[in-house]
């Protein structure tokens, strides 16, 4: 193991390119990269690898970004062959982990792989996220970090990450009683053109996951966390 640095780019943003590819099929919408995706990517690392707050490494077959934050170190760009998990994985979560802070990492469902490797190091699931792709109907002009309450529901229209493309901003709900008022949110953004509607659970909150399945959500990613 060694520091990811500005030599090693071309390879990183290469085999981050090729899990982009790799998610998309389980959530065409939600996961479509975006046509500029790469260019973003490279200038993000290349940000991050000069950072010296931000926990860059490689391996032979993965590396890892941690950016830091104030109580935790949020890990998403962590790119391993898929054979090299319970190894190579294995050593680049454990030294962002030896790093001293909280770590939240990022486990998209479509990588179990992923998962497993922080669980086997202790980490737990601390939120999920469920997804469904919304009618596109928009009638009205598109809203940046617009907050929509129905009664029994409300969310954030947020802009999606920069890799990727949906179509359009990304409905973020974050407390929902019913179902119905569920639906309701979810109409009203998809009018000002969202294209994804996207729930938070708690993993112990099963009335909601009873919910969502309900709705015709599923579940899009695993948020797990830990500490030493």
């Amino acid at each position: 193991m060694r520091p990811l640095t500005a030599a090693d780019l071309d390879w990183a943003v290469e085999a981050a390119a090729a899990r982009r590819a790799a998610l998309a099929p389980h959530a065409p919408r939600f996961w479509r990269p975006a046509a500029d995706a790469t260019e973003r990517h490279r200038a993000f690392l290349a940000h991050l690898v000069d950072d010296a707050a931000a926990l860059t490494l490689r391996t032979d077959h993965g590396y890892v970004v941690a950016v830091p934050g104030e109580r935790r170190r949020v890990v998403d760009d962590l790119v391993v062959s898929a054979p090299a998990w319970e190894t190579e994985g294995s050593a680049l979560l454990t030294a962002v982990l030896d790093a001293g802070q909280p770590v939240r990492l990022v486990a998209p469902a479509a990588e179990p792989e992923r998962r497993a490797c922080a669980e086997a190091l202790g980490l737990t699931v601390a939120e999920v996220w469920w997804h469904r792709d919304l009618p596109l109907v928009q009638v009205r002009g598109e809203g940046g970090k617009v907050r929509l309450d129905a009664p029994g529901a409300s969310g954030t229209l947020v802009p999606a990450p920069p890799v990727h493309d949906p179509g359009g901003s990304v409905l973020l709900v974050t407390s929902v009683d019913t179902a119905a008022a569920l639906a309701a949110v979810e109409a009203e953004a998809a009018e000002r053109g969202a294209t994804v509607s996207v729930v938070t659970q708690r993993p112990d909150d099963l009335m909601r996951e009873l919910l969502l399945v309900e709705a015709g959500h599923r579940v899009t990613t695993h948020f797990l966390e830990g500490s030493r």
